[in-house]
């Protein structure tokens, strides 16, 4: 594997918003390219909605190599209903929406971003970094797996395609290539 670049994270601001759909579209080419039917074109206007919402709430990272935006997550403490109870389950930090450019596969960058959330979890005072994948993308969830993740349930809900979800303890984690920036106001 070639050395980690080094990543830039911070928040992302509303000039940002294009960055982050292309790279979720790009993620989906990629995935349909593969035959797994994730994120596909029905979910477009809900999904820019959801990234826009997302940036505004100040719940959205980037992360940018050699000034360029390489990748995105979401990080918020909002659990998806449908398949976490917050009362059962307890508080935890959830991640959304890891979207790493193409061009910058199998740098390592993914477990890094990983790594670095599960690192906020822990300063934010979370025992758990969780979240959900879709049932049947096998290859993500195995990712997850050996990123240290455990396989809590799967839950089935009618019209959900989500529902395999994973949790990781939150430790201090440090991750030598991430630099957090400041927070920023609106450029």
């Amino acid at each position: 594997m070639p050395d980690r670049p080094v990543l830039v994270a911070r928040l992302a601001v509303e000039s940002d918003t294009e960055r982050v759909v292309e790279l979720r579209a790009e993620s989906e080419r990629w995935l349909a390219e593969r035959g797994i039917q994730q994120w596909t074109a029905k979910w477009d206007e809900i999904g820019r909605e959801k990234i826009r919402r997302n940036i505004a709430n100040r719940e959205t990272w980037v992360f940018e190599a050699d000034g360029e935006v390489a990748a995105t997550v979401t990080l918020n403490t909002r659990p998806d209903l449908d398949f976490w109870d917050p009362d059962a389950d307890g508080p935890a930090l959830y991640l959304y929406k890891l979207l790493l450019a193409r061009d910058r596969a199998g740098e390592g960058l993914g477990a890094d971003i990983v790594n670095w959330s599960v690192d906020q979890a822990a300063q934010r005072g979370f025992p758990w970094l969780r979240l959900d994948v879709w049932k049947t993308n096998y290859g993500l969830q195995r990712y997850y797996l050996e990123q240290g993740f455990e396989h809590v349930r799967t839950v089935e809900v009618p019209g959900r395609d989500s529902g395999a979800c994973f949790q990781r303890q939150a430790v201090p984690t440090r991750v030598e290539n991430i630099v957090t920036a400041s927070v920023q106001v609106e450029r």
